[in-house]
């Protein structure tokens, strides 16, 4: 019997940022739920805040992480 294909809901919960599209995807929902901040100014944060919940993916994690940090900036 072959494996379930698609996303699982504990899939949606991580980002596995070692994957140039789901990092991509991070991003862009990012700027579309935050309109002000650019895609530079989110990639560069992006893995100072992944190492800050490491060994975390957890997608609600990263994007406090984020937030932070851009704060913070």
């Amino acid at each position: 019997m072959a494996d379930k294909k698609g996303n699982t809901s504990q899939d949606r919960r991580a980002v596995a940022l070692s994957e140039d599209h789901e990092r991509r995807h991070f991003i862009e929902q990012y700027r579309k739920d935050h309109p002000g901040v650019s895609a530079d100014q989110v990639e560069e944060i992006l893995d100072r805040a992944a190492a800050s919940i490491a060994p975390s993916e957890d997608r609600t994690k990263l994007v406090a992480a984020v937030e932070h940090a851009l704060r913070s900036s």
